[in-house]
């Protein structure tokens, strides 16, 4: 099971314990009293620590978007650079400990809520340098985001496969990227 960062132990028994129930079941069938009782921990140092299931479970997906790769980086890189971080497609497809919270329906809306998934994004920045407003960008950047994650957890190919149709995609995203930019010249 992966590390989390920053953590107490109670932090980190009380995530693994709901991507252990939400193997099982979906987030809105779990009560504090399961999830406390999973991980070993009292309500009362449960209460210390989250305010409810859903507090646990953004926790955890604010660690699986912790050290992503700036996605300009993922589509402008050659086979010879690697971008820093992981990419989120690959990080999707994965899964590693974070599968069971990625097949949560509301995986995506906690995803995308959080500002700093769009506001942090790469893209965000050149597309509000080049004159979009930020509204405009936030909302380009949900769409980019929102379409990555639905091709990764679409597809069913080989990791063959799906490196030729990620490439396909980054040359998409790159040419959306450049059309939007001129736009703005």
């Amino acid at each position: 099971m992966r590390e989390w960062k920053y953590d107490t132990n109670t932090e980190g028994a009380v995530r693994s314990a709901l991507l252990a129930l939400l193997a099982k079941k979906a987030l809105a069938d779990i009560t504090v009293s399961e999830l406390a009782r999973e991980a070993h921990v009292s309500r009362s140092t449960f209460y210390e620590h989250f305010g409810n299931p859903a507090d646990v479970y953004d926790s955890i997906v604010d660690e699986f978007a912790a050290d992503l790769s700036p996605m300009m980086d993922q589509v402008a890189c050659t086979s010879e650079m690697k971008p820093k971080g992981e990419p989120f497609c690959m990080r999707l497809r994965d899964g590693g400990p974070f599968a069971p919270a990625i097949d949560e329906d509301r995986f995506l809306n906690a995803f995308l809520s959080q500002g700093s998934n769009l506001e942090g994004h790469d893209l965000y920045g050149i597309l509000t340098g080049a004159g979009y407003t930020p509204d405009q960008a936030r909302a380009l950047c949900a769409f980019q985001l929102a379409g990555c994650f639905t091709a990764a957890r679409t597809s069913r190919e080989s990791a063959a496969g799906w490196q030729e149709t990620k490439a396909a995609i980054d040359r998409f995203i790159l040419g959306g990227t450049a059309a939007l930019l001129a736009a703005k010249r």
